[in-house]
């Protein structure tokens, strides 16, 4: 039997079950994506700077829009990157043919964002693009190492697909998640800060819904404030700097976001939203928008019953970071960092208290998850990742009922 330290300093005795997914696999497993992914982007940054295959692009190209917006702000001021043709010659210029979206890439997020991004303009694409992706990796590697105190643990949730497609796409999903995970850590040694650390999460709003409603339940009182006074004094300091023109061409720029889901501009096969399922099997708008709003209700209610009772944080923090992918009918597969946050969780409840049958399995799976609509999607034919994110989000629920079953036979 090994004694191991658990995340929150307690000790347990942990025995070896016999389970084919044992240690020695999973870090096999995960030594393997990774040096899959080492050479899968090796050969794309080879093909893409070095023979400059015409057409592709290097890693990370959602990043175009970002330091797009923060260039052409800079040189033309804070509502310009709002300006659909203005941004798409700055993009042009750093990826001659760009085509989505007949080569136009949005600029879709609040002031809030830009200002954390203003800095990245004042580099060159390439400078910024690095610190950008290399930074959110090494953020969400500080996130997970802080989560998962067993070296193997850690490195299977760095070999997460998910921190891939976020890392290829150039997308802020590493960052983000990062901060979600490093403020669950914080929330019960030092509330504020985690709670300063949620509020920044709001610079993409609709992943942030959740946060203020888990704390409220749980009477979080000091987090809560601090979530309050940090995303409050982010939006006073871009009032300040920007205006308020920028946050009403953000406002209508949402209609625009609108329409790339209801018209089938997005590609829905990589949207894990329950909007994007259903529409991909009946079509239209109405439909569609119902089946989400029962899903996302449903979310929002396993994060009440999670965090109004007393249950173990593990099992909170892993409802949580599920429920806010439920929420939004706009998300995208590198959004799916923050079921990497999840997983940790629930591994770190697993090993504390016994693995289920199956759970096990069912987590190789949602690690799978992010891969699908790259891989699979349009093979098969159906949208199945928001099934998976029910799945987790039923495991959790379900732990927890487990859990505050036993604590009523116990008492009794």
């Amino acid at each position: 039997m090994a004694i191991q330290n658990i995340a929150d300093g307690k000790q347990l005795v942990r025995q070896s079950d016999g389970h084919w997914l044992d240690v020695c696999r999973l870090r096999f497993y995960a030594g393997a994506a990774l040096f899959s992914y080492a050479a899968f982007f090796g050969i794309w940054i080879f093909h893409a700077w070095v023979l400059a295959v015409p057409g592709l692009f290097p890693p990370g190209g959602d990043f175009v829009v970002f330091w797009s917006a923060a260039s052409v702000a800079l040189e033309h001021g804070p509502l310009a990157p709002y300006n659909l043709d203005l941004l798409q010659v700055k993009e042009l210029s750093v990826t001659p043919g760009l085509q989505l979206g007949d080569g136009k890439w949005p600029w879709l997020y609040p002031p809030t964002y830009l200002l954390t991004l203003l800095p990245l303009g004042f580099v060159s694409y390439g400078i910024a693009a690095s610190i950008f992706v290399l930074g959110g990796l090494c953020w969400y590697g500080w996130a997970m190492h802080r989560t998962l105190p067993w070296r193997s643990a850690w490195i299977g949730a760095m070999g997460f697909p998910g921190v891939a497609v976020a890392v290829g796409t150039g997308q802020n999903s590493l960052w983000l998640a990062g901060t979600t995970g490093l403020a669950l850590t914080l929330l019960h040694r030092r509330p504020m800060v985690a709670g300063m650390l949620f509020g920044l999460v709001t610079v993409k709003p609709h992943l942030a819904v959740v946060l203020p409603i888990a704390l409220l339940c749980a009477r979080e009182w000091r987090a809560l404030l601090g979530m309050a006074a940090s995303s409050t004094a982010l939006t006073a300091l871009t009032l300040v700097c920007f205006g308020v023109e920028p946050f009403i061409a953000f406002l209508k720029g949402a209609g625009y976001a609108r329409a790339l889901i209801e018209e089938g501009w997005g590609i829905l096969m990589r949207m894990p939203t329950m909007f994007a399922a259903t529409k991909l099997l009946f079509g239209g708008v109405v439909f569609p928008y119902v089946v989400h709003g029962v899903f996302s209700c449903a979310a929002g209610a396993s994060v009440i019953y999670a965090w109004s009772r007393p249950c173990s944080f593990a099992l909170r923090a892993a409802v949580m970071s599920i429920a806010l992918l439920l929420i939004s009918p706009y998300l995208y597969d590198y959004d799916l960092a923050f079921l990497g946050i999840a997983m940790a969780w629930l591994g770190v409840h697993a090993h504390r208290c016994g693995w289920l049958t199956g759970e096990r399995e069912l987590l190789l799976v949602l690690w799978l998850l992010p891969l699908y609509g790259l891989l699979a999607g349009e093979w098969i034919g159906v949208q199945l990742m928001p099934l998976g994110l029910i799945l987790a989000l039923a495991l959790g629920v379900w732990r927890i009922r487990m859990e505050r079953a036993s604590m009523v036979l116990h008492d009794a």
